[in-house]
């Protein structure tokens, strides 16, 4: 590297750290998935205090299995240092690291094309609102964003550079992301198949996503066997898979009375199980029992409800979280699902172009088309690299996981997010190769008048 591609390296990552600190300044307060919030200020608290991973219920102070302790304890860290129990201390070091992936962005994608594309692909990261909202608020996904990127880094490194310890490495990251959000936790498997193809030795490939599954399942360890002694169950994960996949249900017209509402949902159960407890492993039980009655009675609906998820999961617009706090949130489609129980996403777009045409153009139509063309760009970025393929899919493996792996149960768009990076690198690609070809053309344009 240069030091003039160091000097812009150096301006990137001060783009970043501004971006993201003109966000924090206005939306460090903002009511980003309130409720969430409110839970893992309880359980830091109450771990900060000594107390464990509980919360209180019913005056008295019981033990949490619905949430991963990782983030809580981040939290109570900068209580302890802080010495006061304000998100902000948190919310401040994770613009820090947001800010600094734009290196990690730059080591990945050099790892497979030229300086100039890893810097405009830096520049992308800096500038990307999406992650960038997700920095700033008080929630699981900023740290999840950056680890899943640095595991993502070092797995690349371990194939490319041919260093053996770098496998582990990234399991280890994997496996303390997990304590923070469960998605990552069979990213190895998408490594894996990735590995095989591009090595074509499926015995190495294998050998490797043994190696960091078992890493990464012995860092959880300790958690299963928690949860075991308090629940008598050995879960490594958040326990809400079932009411995922419930709610996720919601999403579409059913004829299963399913809702994607955490409160109608826990109505209706209230209905048939009075008094059972909304954190409870019960309560997900009974749900479990909804979804695969579901699968059993009604599997031609299920799967033909995967394609429409698919398309709204590649074209729902990212920046949701920061654009919901500038749109009018009386108009959101959480609200109107809730409303309107019997309705899906298709049915919400009609109402808002019917019911206020400026909000559904502001809301879907200019953001979708801003996410039109990421995803546009993308493909043609692929397309343009298509010669490294196989090497390509070791870049690709971290967005096809977090797409594939939440097809099946749920996803918000935020959940997306951690994978998606990949897609900045071959929207480079496309830019520079679109501006090659611009230059190209109207050099020889002046040449041939000359």
């Amino acid at each position: 590297m240069t030091k003039k591609q160091l000097f812009i390296l150096v301006s990137i990552f001060i783009l970043a750290i501004t971006v993201r600190g003109i966000l924090l300044y206005y939306l460090h307060d903002d009511d980003y998935f309130s409720g969430i919030k409110s839970g893992l200020d309880e359980l830091a608290y109450n771990l900060a205090q000594g107390n464990g991973f509980v919360i209180e219920s019913e005056g008295r102070l019981i033990p949490f299995t619905q949430q991963l302790p990782g983030y809580s304890f981040l939290l109570a860290i900068t209580y302890k240092i802080f010495g006061q129990a304000n998100d902000i201390f948190l919310q401040i070091i994770q613009v820090i690291f947001s800010s600094l992936s734009v290196f990690l962005i730059f080591g990945i994608a050099k790892k497979f094309f030229s300086n100039n594309i890893a810097l405009l692909s830096s520049f992308l990261w800096a500038i990307w609102l999406p992650e960038a909202r997700i920095s700033v608020a008080a929630l699981y996904g900023a740290p999840t964003v950056f680890l899943t990127l640095l595991a993502s880094y070092l797995f690349i490194c371990a194939v490319l550079d041919k260093k053996q310890i770098f496998f582990v490495y990234s399991a280890v990251i994997i496996g303390f992301t997990s304590y923070i959000r469960s998605d990552p936790i069979l990213l190895p498997v998408f490594f894996g198949l990735a590995l095989w193809i591009y090595k074509n030795d499926w015995k190495v490939a294998l050998k490797k996503t043994f190696l960091m599954l078992s890493i990464v399942f012995i860092i959880l360890l300790p958690w299963g066997i928690r949860n075991y002694s308090v629940f008598n169950r050995f879960v490594f994960t958040r326990t809400v898979l079932w009411q995922s996949m419930w709610e996720g249900f919601g999403e579409f017209k059913n004829p299963f009375g399913a809702v994607l509402s955490d409160e109608i949902t826990h109505n209706q159960v209230l209905q048939d199980y009075p008094g059972i407890d909304y954190a409870s492993p019960e309560y997900q039980d009974v749900l479990k029992e909804k979804v695969i009655k579901v699968l059993k009675s009604d599997p031609a609906w299920y799967l033909s409800m995967l394609p429409k998820r698919l398309f709204f999961m590649v074209f729902t617009p990212r920046g949701n979280g920061f654009f919901s706090s500038v749109l009018d949130k009386s108009f959101s489609r959480q609200k109107f699902l809730e409303a309107n129980p019997k309705l899906g996403n298709i049915d919400y777009a009609k109402w808002l172009f019917k019911n206020c045409p400026q909000e559904f153009f502001a809301r879907i139509l200019s953001v979708s088309l801003l996410q039109s063309l990421f995803i546009f760009a993308t493909l043609l970025g692929i397309w343009f690299s298509r010669k490294q393929w196989r090497k390509n899919l070791l870049l690709l493996s971290p967005l096809l996981y977090f797409y594939l792996s939440h097809l099946p149960i749920y996803w918000e768009a935020r959940y997306l997010v951690p994978g998606e990076f990949p897609m900045l690198i071959f929207s480079a690609v496309t830019i520079t190769t679109l501006y090659n070809i611009i230059k190209n053309k109207l050099k020889s344009k002046l040449v041939s008048t000359a």
